[in-house]
């Protein structure tokens, strides 16, 4: 499967830590509940996509992780949730991004609670696949393992560091996928495992020859004539 264009989305990673005022639960009157204040953080966090993106914009932004206290009757002093935010457009990734910010910094002080500590994690870049490449290359694979086996793709939310290299070095790129689920799993009625899920499970044969044969076909159609005359990558 073959995008061309965007292909694989910004990914910005961050650590939210509530800061309130540990105590009792039978005392809330003198404690801040970093809970409660993680949780009003959270479900209006998704406003942002929803309010201030526009529909014609692909946003996700996920929270995946939550930490807080040990013990059912104690309110904790600190909360702790993580933040993952994916989208195709730089600009949109901006506003996203500070919208976020802003609706993080806003909660704790109705809250009378100190202002959280926003931990940025990680950052990958849009991937991008050059079309002129992408063309070439899907004729080449088209060519050594059939055309009915090279499927475009529309730009998928997942990210990979792959995007952070062509440019640099002043290449083109493109990347693609390998499918690699056996018929009856992906014509069964349940949804088909992605990545991350401890269900996936790929057939070995023929995706591992599917590959390789896959790999060694791009490379020779860059650098195979011997001419020296395009050595850019695929």
């Amino acid at each position: 499967m073959i995008s061309t264009g965007p292909a694989m989305a910004f990914s910005d990673a961050c650590r939210v830590t509530v800061r309130g005022r540990g105590g009792h639960g039978s005392r809330p009157e003198d404690t801040i509940d970093p809970v409660r204040l993680a949780c009003h953080m959270v479900v209006r966090l998704q406003s942002v996509v929803s309010r201030e993106v526009p529909p014609q914009e692909s946003v996700v932004v996920t929270v995946a992780t939550f930490h807080a206290g040990l013990k059912e009757n104690v309110i904790p002093a600190t909360a702790e949730f993580t933040i993952n935010v994916r989208n195709l457009n730089a600009d949109a990734r901006e506003e996203v991004l500070a919208g976020l910010r802003r609706v993080i910094l806003a909660e704790a002080p109705a809250s009378g609670a100190r202002q959280p500590q926003i931990e940025e994690r990680h950052q990958f870049p849009l991937l991008i696949n050059d079309p002129e490449t992408t063309d070439r290359g899907k004729a080449a694979l088209g060519a050594a393992i059939g055309p009915d086996n090279i499927l475009g793709h529309p730009a998928q939310m997942s990210s990979e560091d792959f995007g952070a290299l062509p440019d640099p070095i002043g290449v083109p790129g493109v990347y693609w996928f390998s499918g690699g689920m056996p018929d009856e799993v992906i014509d069964g009625d349940e949804p088909v495992p992605s990545n991350h899920s401890p269900l996936l499970a790929p057939i070995i044969e023929p995706t591992l020859t599917t590959g390789v044969t896959a790999a060694y076909t791009a490379i020779m159609s860059r650098v195979g004539s011997g001419n020296g005359r395009d050595t850019g990558g695929a």
